[in-house]
């Protein structure tokens, strides 16, 4: 199972051997038991976000790793790992007679997550313009990573790794540097290419748990019924 921030809540299925039992031998010796739910924790799975989220379809590019931290039966918790996108999306975004910035960050989320996030950005054409390169000078490219650098430390230090993640899906960390970068030099294509977990806070289970307890199920139940009121409404 993944977190309520995705659409699709069991995404994947995945073996695992069954835990084996102790045995004694003839020399009063016991072998060692190899546990089903040992084998299972700290598994990390990769899934695109388009079979997490069901209006991501578009987003097919962007890999979401999730990592098992719970075994319940035979359900797994699992809650945010890492995040990248594939090679195919970064060949699509390259472009020559453009500059490419890159920028990356280390920061700690509210609930003690530490994470180091990379960024990257393109110079973007003027409308007017006649000159076929675009290319942006060593002062405004040191200017611009500098305020990448500010923008993505700001946001991951004012939230939580939930929150971060719901961020990362909406591409509003993206949106936000082009549009402060964009006084300084036209950008596009600002994407966030990798974020990984580099040290997690002490495990808690309640934690944990509340990242599945809160389920948008009344916010389906409001949509689905806004069309009947509205059909009714319309009758009268």
């Amino acid at each position: 199972m993944v977190p309520t921030t995705f659409d699709v809540r069991n995404p994947t299925l995945t073996p695992c051997n069954r835990t084996a039992g102790q045995s004694k031998c003839r020399r009063a010796l016991t072998l060692p038991v190899e546990n089903a739910v040992d084998s299972l924790k700290g598994r990390v799975f990769e899934i695109s976000l388009a079979d997490l989220n069901r209006d991501s379809n578009d987003k097919y590019w962007r890999k979401m790793k999730v990592q098992v931290e719970e075994v319940k039966g035979q359900e797994l918790y699992t809650n945010f790992h890492a995040m990248g996108i594939t090679r195919d999306k970064i060949c699509q975004v390259v472009k020559k007679w453009h500059t490419l910035i890159e920028a990356f960050v280390q920061a700690k989320t509210l609930d003690g997550y530490l994470l180091r996030v990379f960024a990257l950005g393109f110079t973007q054409r003027t409308k007017r313009q006649v000159k076929a390169t675009c290319y942006a000078k060593n002062s405004q490219k040191k200017l611009i990573r500098k305020k990448m650098m500010e923008i993505m430390v700001a946001e991951i230090n004012k939230s939580t790794l939930k929150e971060l993640t719901k961020k990362f899906i909406q591409e509003s960390i993206g949106a936000q540097i082009s549009k402060e970068c964009g006084k300084i030099f036209p950008l596009q294509n600002v994407l966030i290419t990798k974020a990984k977990i580099l040290k997690k806070p002490k495990f808690d289970l309640t934690k944990l748990m509340e990242l599945y307890q809160e389920r948008p199920e009344l916010e389906r139940k409001e949509k689905k019924d806004e069309p009947s009121n509205k059909m009714a409404e319309s009758k009268k």
